[in-house]
């Protein structure tokens, strides 16, 4: 097998679209990177099969503050403990519904900061 001369031909191909391994292995990492590493908003999606209670406190016996439809969004201000539900103890806070939704029912689009 040529494998030396194959590997000179593809150097020689990405020089000449002024291109290095190096520069790709770049481009590749700052695609993968996370979309909120800079402390941007974080987005929730309501992924239950139903109506989702927003409730005043982050237990299922607090009051309903209101509710959201499956594939709603909304900004996730920050998380906490409460009781569990599903197997997760994770509470959200949600900024435009003002109420705690279970992690259960809610995917994150990054890292949610503790309140």
């Amino acid at each position: 097998m040529h494998t030396g001369r194959t590997r000179r031909a593809v150097a020689a191909g990405l020089l000449a679209c002024g291109l290095s391994v190096g520069s790709i292995a770049v481009a590749v990492t700052a695609a993968a990177a996370p979309a909120h590493h800079d402390g941007g908003p974080v987005w929730g999606t309501v992924t239950s099969r139903i109506e989702l209670n927003i409730r005043d406190e982050p237990n299922l016996r607090a009051d309903v503050a209101t509710s959201l439809s499956p594939g709603d969004q909304d900004r996730l201000e920050c998380k906490t403990h409460g009781q569990n539900v599903h197997g997760t103890t994770w509470w959200y806070w949600l900024r435009g519904a003002r109420g705690w939704a279970n992690a259960a029912y809610v995917d994150a689009e990054g890292h949610v900061r503790d309140c």
